[in-house]
């Protein structure tokens, strides 16, 4: 017989996010894990298989918990949305950027499934951001567009890590400003 479950998934997920988020994957251990979560190594090992699944799940918790989709699918759809999204790496919880794109620094030697869930949420908020401006715009070129979103988004949590919000924040309203006009104007 088994021994009771003595911890909450979600509440060890949201730690080992904290954790893998600042630490990356590569240079977290199964013990900064246990000190993190409060769950020894014979406990993280009877709720998932290795750190690589621990890292996986934390993964899809971050899909699920963050608020880009909610972002991108307010209505009414618009500019408005886009300029949410690029401002929301400025209020993460606790650590700086986006755990997403701070993650893909790492990606050539990511599992495999990891790899692949970034990539699928990568494709996922492409869609929301192109649908957000097809809303506002009839350009024939939104996909590079939305390319240019996904880069300044990802550099911008990238500098997150060494430079604090209000320090950032004036590059994300200058980017948004001058990238509307181009979106609006006709060709």
């Amino acid at each position: 017989m088994g021994r009771t479950k003595c911890f909450n998934r979600e509440e060890v997920l949201d730690r080992a996010i904290q954790v893998f988020w600042r630490q990356g994957f590569a240079n977290t251990s199964l013990h900064d894990l246990e000190q993190a979560t409060g769950v020894n190594k014979s406990g993280l090992y009877s709720e998932f298989k290795d750190k690589e699944d621990l890292f996986c799940q934390s993964i899809k918790r971050y899909k699920e918990t963050n608020l880009v989709a909610e972002i991108l699918t307010k209505q009414p759809l618009g500019y408005e949305n886009v300029e949410n999204f690029l401002k929301s790496s400025l209020n993460c919880s606790g650590e700086k950027g986006c755990y997403l794109a701070n993650t893909m620094r790492e990606l050539s030697f990511l599992p495999h499934q990891v790899k692949k869930l970034i990539l699928e949420n990568v494709a996922s908020v492409a869609e929301l951001l192109l649908m957000n401006l097809k809303a506002v715009s009839n350009r024939n070129d939104l996909d590079q567009f939305v390319s240019m979103i996904l880069t300044f988004s990802t550099g911008i949590s990238l500098k997150l890590n060494a430079m604090k919000p209000k320090e950032v924040e004036p590059e994300i309203d200058f980017f948004s400003k001058n990238f509307k006009k181009l979106i609006l104007d006709e060709e």
